[in-house]
């Protein structure tokens, strides 16, 4: 493994260690996780219950159970395992965990990384339940597009500053490559 690894360019490793991250997260989350249901479950109503004691405190009426929510006397949003950004935490972490850097460094990204994630998933359940009353005519586009909204840029964001802070690693900028 030393010697392939000496061999191969930073970039191809990183797309390997990325690759087989991924691969492994899809395994475990399609053989393992999605079918128990468990974390999938709490992660939604979890997610559901901050969203509505964030919604209440800001004045709103809302009810919930278990993985819906609304606001009283409207109709409800479910969060279902699909829409409670699990994907995403795994796309994250296997950035991460390929690209070099230090451990402890590592470990404040991934941690802190769910946190506002899971922060950012709290949010945009609240989004849907004020846009379910106020804007229901559009629950598609909104609910389609909200990703690009809350999730994408602190994933973006958290993976510029991880490869800024690991910057002595240039797998991107062709260090290491003989121009002659």
């Amino acid at each position: 493994m030393i010697k392939i690894r000496n061999k191969l360019s930073p970039l191809t490793l990183f797309l390997l260690k990325a690759g087989g991250v991924y691969a492994a997260w899809q395994l475990l989350y399609d053989l393992v996780v999605l079918p128990d249901g468990r974390f999938d479950s709490w992660l939604s109503i979890t997610g559901v219950s901050f969203a509505a004691n964030l919604l209440s405190f800001l004045g709103w009426d809302i009810e919930t159970t278990g993985r819906v929510i609304a606001c009283v006397g409207n109709r409800g949003v479910e969060i279902q395992n699909g829409c409670n950004g699990m994907d995403l935490l795994g796309l994250f972490a296997g950035f991460i965990i390929a690209y070099p850097g230090r451990m402890k460094t590592r470990f404040f990204f991934l941690f802190g990384g769910f946190g506002l994630l899971f922060t950012a998933n709290v949010l945009r359940i609240a989004f849907f339940t004020l846009s379910s009353l106020y804007f229901p005519d559009y629950w598609e586009p909104i609910h389609h597009y909200s990703s690009y909204v809350f999730f994408y840029p602190i994933v973006l964001t958290l993976w510029f500053l991880w490869t800024t802070i690991n910057e002595q690693t240039y797998i991107f900028s062709g260090a290491g490559f003989s121009s002659a």
